[in-house]
């Protein structure tokens, strides 16, 4: 059955279910949770019933809501799924259909390997009519476009900076899209696409004052806020848009920082490491680092290993060192622990000429 699921294709159905019937799959902890990050007061207490209503009357409503609460590649999948009898699926596309249930827009039936009964995904009619022309509106795939900018953006300084306070992150975020947007616009897009990421979360300070935007691979918020706090002097690293979207795009694993295209090579082509063995490796010695963690829990972490010989356990050893000093840290504000340790030396540097002062002088 869980093979049929994962199949590569699946056919599809019109079907006279009503969006509230699909949406009522949903816990009632997340339509809560997605009323909320909209701005729409609800009493506690209510029936299930009662919060999808609210949520799908707010959502039909108002038409901005699909554009900033979904994904452009999950809704050009829908507007696929729309236009077509079958469609071919994988693993990540199983799980748009999970996120597009939420909303009332599809629903599935698993196919049966031993009846060959295909895989279906049911289309529900009410809303394709509501919304099929506003997504094919040239207006609706422009702003789709400007917020999968916006989403690459946020995500990349995320790699890099791990927990940042959001007006920190505006601010950032404004320099290099150079868009005007409100703060009030720009936290709504963070709160309405946050609860579609996998990887981040908006925390409040026990004041609830000031909001923060962590990266959900930060292993403890509480401790890193008071090493950010330490470098308060410390501005965070400008990052150029290139780059951020460069690193959006790869999900984290930048081969530009010495080491990881290194080590890459090493587990698969020295190792035989399948590739997503090796990419998930890699990715946990990234998460590390950046949270971090010492030169000998890396090393720790490799010891199982397969090492043919004592060369390739040295030539591993010594890209886990390039990693280990290339790649950006929390802590630090998205530096390197290189790139760190020359901005002491130079801060150093600085502080012994404002040691001595030159003054004029000689003979008349």
């Amino acid at each position: 059955m869980q093979d049929r699921y994962i199949a590569d294709e699946a056919k599809v159905n019109i079907s006279s279910l009503e969006a509230e019937t699909v949406m009522k799959s949903t816990p009632v902890s997340t339509v809560k949770s997605i009323l909320g990050r909209i701005g729409i007061e609800y009493e506690e207490g209510l029936p299930k019933e009662a919060y999808i209503a609210a949520f799908k009357e707010e959502f039909c409503s108002e038409p901005k809501w699909v554009l900033l609460m979904l994904p452009k590649m999950m809704l050009d999948f829908l507007m696929e799924v729309w236009e077509n009898p079958v469609v071919e699926m994988s693993e990540e596309r199983w799980n748009y259909v999970e996120y597009l249930k939420i909303f009332g827009f599809l629903a599935y039936r698993m196919g049966n390997s031993i009846s060959d009964e295909p895989n279906q995904i049911l289309v529900v009619d009410e809303m394709k009519d509501r919304f099929y022309f506003l997504l094919k509106s040239r207006k609706s795939q422009k702003a789709l476009s400007v917020y999968e900018e916006w989403e690459k953006i946020i995500t990349g300084y995320m790699y890099y900076y791990g927990f940042v306070e959001t007006r920190t992150l505006y601010s950032l975020f404004l320099k290099v899209s150079k868009k005007v947007v409100s703060y009030e616009e720009f936290i709504l897009f963070i709160k309405c696409r946050s609860s579609m990421w996998a990887f981040g979360a908006i925390l409040k300070d026990f004041t609830g004052k000031n909001e923060y935007f962590q990266y959900l691979s930060v292993e403890n918020a509480d401790l890193l806020l008071t090493y950010i706090r330490e470098h308060e002097e410390l501005p965070y690293k400008p990052v150029k848009i290139e780059d951020l979207i460069y690193v959006s795009d790869a999900a984290g694993i930048d081969n530009r920082w010495s080491g990881v295209s290194e080590l890459g090579n090493l587990f698969i082509d020295k190792m035989g490491l399948n590739y997503y063995r090796a990419t998930v490796l890699l990715r946990t010695l990234l998460i590390m680092i950046k949270n971090g963690c010492s030169y000998d829990k890396l090393q720790e972490r490799l010891s199982g290993l397969p090492f043919k010989n004592k060369e390739l356990e040295e030539e591993t050893r010594q890209a886990v060192g390039q990693l280990f000093e290339s790649v950006p840290i929390f802590e630090y504000k998205g530096y390197s622990r290189e790139e760190y340790k020359r901005l002491s030396h130079q801060k150093q540097l600085k502080k012994r000429k404002n040691l001595f002062t030159i003054i004029d002088g000689g003979r008349e």
